[in-house]
């Protein structure tokens, strides 16, 4: 728009533009206009105040990328192999120390014939029908699940890191508890002190132009909306400018990126391999938290170590072939792929909407 068209759709809204208010509104006037209708009282004559408390207000929710998730090799050596494995090992032991008795922790090698009860930590590299096999840097050890135990033990997959604490009887060596990388129970939900609302999208592009109408009708109507998660192409974003959209495409990497304190974990289904065939993708987003690492296998980990949730997102949004949301201990989870459902975050009470079109 020039400024002539600027001003003129200013004034059809009922705003009149100050001369040094109306530089500062020419690359997003429609978006200015949302906001300045947010304000209580409304002002009648917008001045360069009014606009830069708006742009500073806006600057806030500009997302800050933390960590991008990407590969750094496609061929590895023997050596880095074995780096990227002790790297990876030992960034999940010490979140898994946090949660158990380190008194009673010892490696596999320190175990004796007169050592009763004892905790180790250590990766899965076998798991029969009531036993796995756990090795650590001193050795491996075979550990029998009984009872009830034994329900936890179909959990378990290989090159799992887990603690666990045992009891040694004679020869043989049994399970009491099982300890993963997960989130604490006890976490503290995080929130923002003023609302902000957040909608994550998908696959507009399949949409009839009816119903897309209707997307940008139900959108403009949350007043509280500051920021769109789109999973989409780049031709449906240029209607979506108004809305501060993040397009996200099918070929992206992952990133951790920060809202107001919010830690928001993308995920592109894109990424991940397609011979992993990810049927249930909330129990697979679930089990990314419960093990802190972003892929399936440590097979698809040899590029690099970084793959380590290190950080505990507070949402995590994908866009696998179902459209699910839910809250796992203090994290947000939504995967939408369906592109006539909404999914709006209220990042101050952490509540999750589902809105059809």
């Amino acid at each position: 728009m020039n400024e002539e068209d600027v001003i003129k759709l200013f004034l059809k809204n009922g705003y009149q533009l100050s001369k040094r208010a109306l530089p500062l509104v020419l690359s997003r006037p429609e978006q200015v206009i949302i906001e300045l209708g947010k304000l209580t009282p409304r002002p009648l004559f917008v001045t360069e105040e009014h606009i830069q408390n708006i742009l500073k207000d806006k600057m806030k929710l500009k997302p800050k990328i933390i960590k991008e998730y990407k590969k750094t090799k496609e061929k590895m050596k023997i050596e880095d192999y074995v780096n990227c494995l002790s790297s990876y090992y030992e960034k999940i032991r010490t979140i898994i120390l946090k949660r158990m008795n380190k008194e009673k922790l010892i490696s596999i090698n320190k175990i004796h014939p007169q050592t009763s009860n004892f905790s180790i930590i250590g990766i899965v590299r076998e798991r029969g029908d009531n036993n796995i096999i756990l090795e650590d840097p001193s050795g491996e050890l075979t550990v029998l699940f009984e009872n009830e135990l034994k329900q936890k033990l179909v959990d378990i997959r290989l090159d799992d890191i887990i603690g666990l604490d045992c009891k040694k009887t004679k020869e043989k060596v049994y399970a009491k508890n099982v300890y993963y990388p997960d989130i604490l129970s006890s976490r503290e939900i995080n929130k923002t002190e003023t609302e902000i609302k957040i909608a994550i999208l998908s696959n507009l592009s399949s949409l009839k132009k009816e119903k897309f109408q209707k997307l940008i009708t139900l959108l403009t109507q949350e007043e509280k909306l500051s920021l769109l998660f789109v999973f989409s192409s780049e031709e449906t974003i240029d209607s979506l400018l108004k809305f501060n959209p993040i397009n996200i495409p099918q070929n992206a990497i992952p990133q951790l990126i920060e809202i107001n304190n919010i830690k928001t974990l993308i995920l592109p289904k894109g990424f991940f391999d397609s011979s992993n065939k990810i049927t249930t993708p909330m129990d697979f987003l679930v089990s990314i938290l419960k093990r802190r690492n972003m892929l399936p296998s440590f097979n698809l980990l040899l590029s690099s170590e970084c793959f380590v949730l290190d950080e505990i997102p507070d949402i995590i949004i994908s866009n696998f072939n179902q459209s699910v949301f839910k809250n796992y201990k203090g994290t947000t989870i939504i995967s939408n792929s369906d592109p006539s459902t909404i999914y709006l975050v209220n990042l101050k009470t952490r509540e999750i909407e589902e809105k059809g079109l």
